[in-house]
């Protein structure tokens, strides 16, 4: 495979601006604009600093191209900052790493790195075995009577269990206790996305906070091998301070969000490929067999089941959780050629990237066997479902364990159907979902 000819002419594009957003019309242009014009495009600025190219209206670079994208992610990370689009996701999150720039999120992510170390996730597997098997009754339910599953549904109750047991570990009964409920279960309750759950989600905030008290009150805040705990034993390098209060509130909302919406996006995508591709379910099925369940021994889950894995990935690929995001450019830079002005905003769409017909052999068709079970991809750069580089998302690895311990448990125990062979419909909103429920049959092995 080769890349794309560099060249130091003006880069080609439409002759009009737009309005780009979260939504399938944003998607629709991305993708004819890249069949048009290539991998490496413009949009003509809309002029103002307040619009979506901001400082001044430079126009709106467009990547397709896997190596001027593994410069941005990874070799020239600190000249390349947080781009538009994340202002929506700072009314949800606060200053969590996500959305945080500059010093003060290199400061808080070598904080909090360790509690996302291999030990420190392996270790999580009893949490998620625990939250899987509570799940065990819905689909036993669903084995009994012959009614579809919806695998969108089941995923998201179980991500959020999965995400809270992790975060707060015991403390997940006194929430579930309170009285109207579970206040997080908003998360599942809501489907839309919008300002209205913007604002309800933010009252959440003295929940967490309350949690947080609680727990350094009972005198053992670094003892429990939850999120939680691991965030409260926290130390800045340099100054041995722990997080202030504020800062431990928007990081544990941030690792809720970004947790949840990950797990259980992957896992129903993963489950509505499988229950279409029925070759790659009984060869999961026996390889789970071969190497026998997961044991919950401190060790990463992800890895042991290489076809598992490889599953994961290729879901993945196919469908990445994040399916656009941007950057800006902090300095005057040169990039495959062309001048990059300092202000000028880079959209980068992570699910046509991975659809990319030079990089990928028949790109829309689910094949487990393009990725290792290391998620190194065979050319750098084309395949970045957590981004990459430095700010590569932290939880990546407890994602990637999650879903791989959710495919083995139910591959051990069930076999999925598809009621329907054709592809679900996406929704492209600030996450890749699906549009409508996806129902399968559920069978005992």
């Amino acid at each position: 495979m080769t890349h794309p000819p560099r060249s130091n002419a003006a880069l080609p594009g439409p002759g009009s601006s737009f309005a780009f957003d979260a939504n399938q019309e944003t998607l629709d242009f991305l993708q004819r604009g890249f069949e048009e014009y290539g991998d490496i495009w413009a949009i003509p600025p809309q002029g103002g600093a307040e619009n979506v190219a901001g400082d001044g209206g430079l126009p709106v670079w467009v990547l397709n191209d896997p190596e001027a994208i593994h410069e941005i992610l990874t070799r020239r990370q600190p000249d390349y900052g947080k781009g538009v689009g994340f202002e929506r996701v700072k009314m949800l999150l606060g200053d969590g790493l996500i959305v945080s720039d500059g010093d003060h999120w290199r400061t808080r992510r070598k904080m909090l790195q360790p509690a996302f170390s291999r030990p420190s996730v392996g270790a999580m597997g009893g949490l998620i075995a625990r939250c899987i098997e509570e799940r065990a009754e819905t689909w036993e339910a669903h084995a009994d009577s012959g009614d579809p599953l919806d695998i969108v549904d089941e995923a998201n109750r179980l991500g959020l269990r999965i995400i809270l047991r992790s975060v707060f570990g015991d403390d997940l009964e006194a929430l579930d206790a309170r009285e109207g409920g579970n206040p997080f279960n908003l998360v599942v309750d809501t489907v839309q996305r919008d300002l209205m759950f913007a604002m309800r989600f933010r009252q959440l905030w003295p929940v967490v906070r309350e949690l947080v008290e609680a727990r350094r009150a009972r005198g053992a805040a670094g003892e429990a091998e939850d999120f939680l705990g691991r965030y409260l034993a926290a130390r800045d390098r340099d100054s041995g301070e722990p997080l202030d209060m504020e800062g431990m509130v928007d990081e544990l909302m941030t690792l809720l969000v970004a947790g949840h919406e990950t797990t259980a996006a992957t896992t129903a995508w993963a489950w509505s490929l499988l229950a279409r591709h029925q070759d790659v379910q009984r060869a999961l099925a026996a390889e789970v067999d071969a190497v026998g369940p997961a044991v919950m021994d401190g060790k990463m889950i992800q890895g042991r089941y290489d076809l598992g894995s490889r599953v994961i990935h290729e879901t993945l690929r196919l469908y990445p959780p994040v399916w656009m995001f941007t950057r800006k450019a902090l300095k005057d830079d040169v990039l495959a050629g062309h001048p990059v002005p300092a202000g000028t905003q880079i959209l980068i769409t992570p699910y046509l990237l991975h659809r990319h017909p030079a990089y990928w052999e028949e790109p829309e068709r689910f094949d487990p066997s393009r990725i290792p079970s290391s998620g190194i991809a065979p050319v750098r750069g084309a395949y970045i479902p957590f981004s990459s580089g430095p700010r590569r998302c932290a939880g990546d690895g407890f994602a990637l364990n999650a879903t791989v311990q959710h495919l083995v448990w139910a591959s051990s125990r069930y076999h999925l159907d598809a009621l329907c062979p054709d592809a679900p419909a996406i929704e492209p909103g600030v996450n890749l979902r699906a549009r409508d429920p996806i129902p399968l049959s559920v069978t005992r092995r």
